[in-house]
């Protein structure tokens, strides 16, 4: 049986490093910054071999929240319970998968990148999760700009008559 490959993202910690989601959260809300950050990673992971799993953690909240697992956008997004840090669920995470999967942590915390590495996963910081996940989508845009010259390569193409005989027959075999 292979290993799962899973990368584990702290949404607040990401939130607060990328200049493009630290602009959503000053100017338009906090929200916004991580329904953006929902919808990079369900591109990032749609791109790539690993399941996501975003966890955002309600530390210092209070009042209603949503607590618990959920699945937005293709990818797992996670709230902790209050007073559980990201940090705290992934690691309790990291020590009931052992090492049956293959696990990255993105996260600049150096404090849960020590633990992350004592525990057999990888980490990641969030610039490094940035570059990949740009040059994930360049090597999608240079495919795409090859993809034309592919499909004309292997492309038939067929005279108006012999089309409108074809059309006929598909015509027949639906009666």
């Amino acid at each position: 049986m292979s290993k799962k490959k899973i990368i584990f993202v702290d949404g607040y910690n990401i939130i607060n490093a990328w200049p493009k989601l630290i602009a959503i959260k000053d100017n338009i809300s906090l929200d916004a910054s991580r329904e953006e950050l929902i919808n990079i990673l369900s591109e990032y992971q749609s791109l790539g071999e690993e399941k996501v799993y975003l966890v955002f953690d309600a530390y210092l909240a209070t009042g209603e929240r949503t607590i618990g697992e959920r699945v937005c956008k293709n990818i797992t997004v996670y709230f902790t319970k209050q007073k559980e840090t990201a940090d705290q669920y992934i690691e309790r995470v990291l020590d009931l998968t052992g090492k049956r999967d293959v696990i990255r942590v993105a996260t600049d915390d150096s404090l849960i990148q020590q633990t992350i590495l004592s525990r057999g996963g990888t980490r990641l910081s969030s610039r490094e999760l940035l570059v990949e996940y740009n040059n994930l989508k360049n090597q999608m845009t240079r495919m795409k700009v090859k993809e034309p010259e592919y499909q004309q390569k292997n492309m038939v193409t067929l005279d108006e008559k012999t089309k409108n005989i074809l059309d006929e027959i598909a015509k027949q075999l639906k009666k």
